[in-house]
């Protein structure tokens, strides 16, 4: 454990945790941050502040996006596939 994770609230996830959570990039997860898609809490360390995540929010997120990205959403929005036709090669 870091020095800049012992001023965490236990029940807080940290950008890296929330990040593997939803199987994605830290980098990613910060960007849903500034974009207001996922809700966090800045919290003072040192000079600096770090953010992190309340398990809540990432279930609720993982509700709201569930299906709506990548290979999920495509196969939904898909036009049927064409039948083959007998003996068609």
């Amino acid at each position: 454990m870091d020095a800049d994770e012992t001023n965490a609230p236990e029940t807080l996830l940290s950008l890296r945790d929330a990040a593997a959570a939803l199987g994605l990039r830290p980098a990613t997860v910060k960007q849903y941050i500034l974009r207001s898609q996922l809700a966090a809490v800045r919290v003072p360390c040192g000079h600096a502040t770090r953010l992190f995540v309340a398990p809540a929010e990432l279930e609720r997120y993982r509700r709201a996006s569930l299906g709506t990205q990548g290979w999920d959403d495509r196969r939904r929005h898909a036009p049927p596939a064409p039948a083959d036709e007998p003996g068609a090669r």
